[in-house]
Order: structure tokens, then C-alpha cells, then sequence
């Protein structure tokens, strides 16, 4: 079983950054996207905890959500101490957190080259 200290370091700094990373999107790089969401009033309270306007982009929202409920197993499964549920776990939720961080980077990048191209052409 890993130590605590390196499952506490894994686990919150892939945390940290996808929170970070999510209200930099949400606030700053996809303001007018087209696919947005509005959370209820539980799951804007249990899972965001950044204030924003009515909508959010439905990426940011699906990442939040899936992440934090991975978080949480990961925990349990480490407490509960068995080594292979917990070890598959902890390697699903860092590959899902670089796949997400990835998505998002790309997304930002393709609409920052189409806003470019636009205002080319003008």
C-alpha cells in the first residue's frame, strides 16, 4: 500500500488542478460557447465552489462532477485497504484527470485559432 503522504500528494494536487483549470475555463476562455448547463442548487453547492453566471460550460460541469466522485472512491478504497481495488483506482482516476486536462487544453486551443481566423477575415 502506498503511503499516506504520497496519496494525499497525488490526489490533491490532480484535484487542485482540474479545479483550477475548470474555473479558468469557465470563467475566462468559453464564455459565449453554445453547450452550457445550469446546475441545480445541490450540485452547485456540493461540487463547485466558485461563483458564476447562470450557465456553465457542460464540460467543466461533467469534469467536476466525475472527479470529485473519483476522489471520494479513491479515499474509501485506500481506508478500506484493499491494495489492488485501490492501486486500479488511483491509476483510473491521474489517467482520467490528464485525459481531461488534455481535452480542455485542446478546446481552448481550437477556439482561440477559430477566434483568430475570425477576426482575420474581418
Amino acid at each position: 500500500m502506498p503511503s499516506l503522504a504520497i496519496v494525499i500528494l497525488t490526489t490533491f494536487l490532480c484535484y487542485i488542478m482540474q479545479y483550477i483549470l475548470c474555473f479558468v475555463v469557465d470563467k475566462r476562455e468559453i464564455e459565449k460557447h453554445e453547450k452550457k448547463i445550469k446546475p441545480n442548487k445541490y450540485t452547485e453547492k456540493l461540487f463547485f465552489l466558485w461563483n458564476r453566471n447562470e450557465k456553465l460550460y457542460w464540460l467543466v460541469y461533467i469534469i467536476i462532477i466525475s472527479e470529485s466522485i473519483l476522489f471520494i472512491v479513491v479515499w474509501v478504497l485506500y481506508f478500506l485497504g484493499d491494495i489492488n481495488i485501490f492501486r486500479k483506482f488511483l491509476n483510473i482516476y491521474v489517467g482520467i484527470c490528464s485525459i481531461y486536462d488534455t481535452i480542455l487544453v485542446i478546446k481552448i486551443l481550437m477556439k482561440r485559432v477559430k477566434d483568430y481566423i475570425i477576426s482575420k477575415n474581418r
